[in-house]
């Protein structure tokens, strides 16, 4: 089966950047490892997570079921057990406000040769059950393109009071309908942790 890697070195500042500087994970103990912010990896087949200590060039790993959290700058992975299951996955947290959090992942098309991503997002409650959620890609089919089309309204409809997320989403979301609906892509494709706890 094919292994997918998410190579996150997406790392700059922007404007809608939160003020974290540090990159960390937090482990189910709750303790704190600090660690390189250039060197992060995703391994979501075997549900690892690669990286490097502060002061270390040697690669380290540790399982998704290790670990509650990474913090990377302006990003936010993390895992859960959805809807009460058993199986621990890890997404990108886009958004968290008292009541609900939006997350996301990502998958590559099975057949090797495809240049297929397969995205699926989801709105949780403060008990993690699925509120909603969205399956999508970047193909250009009829059927991709209106799927995409969905993403901004159904955002903006959980978390339209999160001010800043919505301006982070509406700038990628004012060119999409222009270029098939493949602009607002690069809202999952460069993740940026958003928290509108009121």
């Amino acid at each position: 089966m094919k292994k997918l890697y998410f190579l996150v070195l997406f790392i700059s500042m922007n404007s809608f950047s939160m003020s974290i500087v540090e990159s960390f994970i937090i482990t189910n103990d709750g303790s704190k490892i600090n660690i390189k912010p250039n060197f992060f990896r995703i391994d979501t087949t075997e549900k690892l997570v690669f990286y490097k200590l502060l002061n270390s060039d040697v690669e380290s790993k540790i399982k998704f079921k290790d670990f509650d959290c990474i913090y990377l700058g302006i990003n936010k992975f993390k895992t859960y057990k959805l809807n009460n299951s058993k199986e621990v996955n890890g997404y990108f947290v886009l958004s968290e406000t008292a009541s609900k959090t939006l997350i996301f992942t990502t998958t590559a098309d099975e057949n090797e040769e495809s240049t297929k991503v397969n995205y699926v997002f989801y709105v949780l409650d403060v008990n993690n059950n699925i509120v909603d959620s969205l399956q999508f890609d970047n193909l250009k089919t009829a059927k991709s393109i209106a799927a995409r089309a969905d993403i901004y309204p159904k955002i903006q409809f959980y978390f339209g009071g999160c001010e800043m997320l919505i301006k982070r989403i509406s700038s990628y979301d004012n060119l999409s309908v222009q270029d098939q609906n493949m602009s607002i892509l690069e809202f999952f494709n460069s993740p940026v942790y958003t928290e509108c706890k009121k």
